[in-house]
């Protein structure tokens, strides 16, 4: 593929985006992405723009009650963190530590701005019936093991059961393992 199909695709992807993803500004704090309200928190630099929010806005940031975009290198880059009083979350992913992820993730006073979702879209749970997670624990299971046997297997050179042949495909070696033949006495 050269690069002026991949520019085209890069292309064709933006102007979907662009469809998909809308933002309509009510007052400096209230805007709405697609009919979802959010509202500015802080504004650090002036870094928050409307349009380039919608552009780098994922559907995935939808379940999250903060959304922090900061800037570096020209680039606008977005994480979502759940409120303080959330249970069950990881204390890294909780708005209390927003300080601590600007100086340890982003550029030393790089601009940034906290939106805060007003309507959250909780993810559905999966409930998941007793068969198919007892094949999916029995795959995994077998992976595990398969990947035991091979560590366990001793080197190539103290198996006198194996023959190993190298085989050549133009430029790529392979190599090919196979039983030994034995030798039968004859009588």
């Amino acid at each position: 593929m050269n690069r002026s199909k991949i520019q085209e695709y890069i292309d064709k992807r933006e102007e979907q985006r662009e469809s998909i993803y809308h933002a309509d500004v009510q007052d400096k704090i209230h805007f709405t992405l697609n009919g979802h309200r959010y509202a500015l928190v802080a504004n650090y630099r002036d870094a928050f723009d409307a349009d380039t929010f919608a552009d780098r806005f994922s559907i995935v940031l939808a379940k999250y009650d903060y959304i922090v975009g900061d800037w570096g290198y020209e680039q606008l880059r977005l994480r979502g963190f759940y409120a303080a009083q959330r249970p069950h979350v990881d204390g890294e992913r909780k708005i209390n530590n927003l300080e601590d992820y600007l100086f340890e993730a982003c550029n030393f006073g790089c601009p940034y701005f906290v939106v805060h979702n007003l309507a959250v879209k909780e993810p559905r749970q999966h409930h998941y019936r007793h068969s198919r997670r007892k094949t999916k624990h029995k795959r995994s299971n077998a992976a595990i093991k398969t990947r035991v046997d091979r560590l366990t297997q001793p080197p190539v050179a103290k198996r006198h059961h194996q023959e190993v042949k190298t085989v050549r495909h133009g430029r790529h070696r392979r190599f090919l393992m196979r039983q030994r033949q034995s030798k039968g006495v004859e009588k």
